[in-house]
């Protein structure tokens, strides 16, 4: 038997990663209705590993879209100091000499996928931390 919080990750994977295409991903940050047929997408996925409840469905729906619309895991990141993704894209071609360009190159690509993964581990665990908190919240007054 499964738990809530892994039903939850199974249905999050789903929804943000095997329905989620490139159209949306690209998208989803500037104009709303690709966010909207996302943030649909994974909250029906996320109610499929858990409970098809309305109240269940808006919470997952109403946490899932600030964190994507205004990339709250890289509002995260630039407040703490972190690796964010605006910042590197900003500042990564810093530090590049002529003399040692090729090895320059290789490290500021390592270090563009390390940022990319430190992004996707505080983007899924937002993600996750809500949802938890909403299902509890729903749990405690007894709408699930």
């Amino acid at each position: 038997m499964l738990t809530i919080f892994e039903k939850i990750l199974l249905g999050h994977l789903v929804g943000d990663y095997l329905l989620q295409n490139t159209w949306m991903s690209l998208r989803k940050g500037s104009q709303l209705f690709p966010l909207v047929i996302h943030c649909l997408l994974y909250s029906v996925s996320v109610c499929l590993f858990t409970t098809f409840n309305i109240w269940w469905f808006i919470v997952v729906f109403l946490s899932h879209f600030p964190v994507d619309k205004f990339s709250l895991a890289d509002k995260w990141l630039k407040l703490i100091n972190g690796r964010s993704l605006e910042v590197f894209f900003k500042t990564g071609h810093e530090n590049i000499s002529k003399d040692n360009r090729n090895e320059q190159m290789n490290y500021r690509i390592l270090r563009g996928g390390f940022t990319s993964l430190v992004y996707t581990i505080v983007d899924n665990t937002i993600h996750l931390l809500l949802m938890l908190l909403g299902y509890y919240m729903l749990n405690k007054y007894g709408v699930l």
